[in-house]
């Protein structure tokens, strides 16, 4: 698989931060709007991994 990159964006009116999923990738995983993930944060030195756990499969 190619890399890809994703910009972190804020959210206007709360501290959250949102990462962008690349159509190309959403459509080659079936991932659609209502899919849940956990999350979860590995750090090793300067390097930061976000790991994302599809839990919820949205029927709609």
């Amino acid at each position: 698989m190619s890399e890809k990159f994703v910009k972190v964006r804020g959210r206007h009116g709360t501290k959250s931060l949102d990462l962008t999923i690349p159509a190309e990738l959403s459509a080659e995983h079936d991932i659609k709007p209502g899919d849940l993930f956990k999350v979860e944060i590995i750090t090793d030195d300067d390097s930061v991994t976000i790991k994302y756990q599809l839990i919820y499969k949205n029927k709609h």
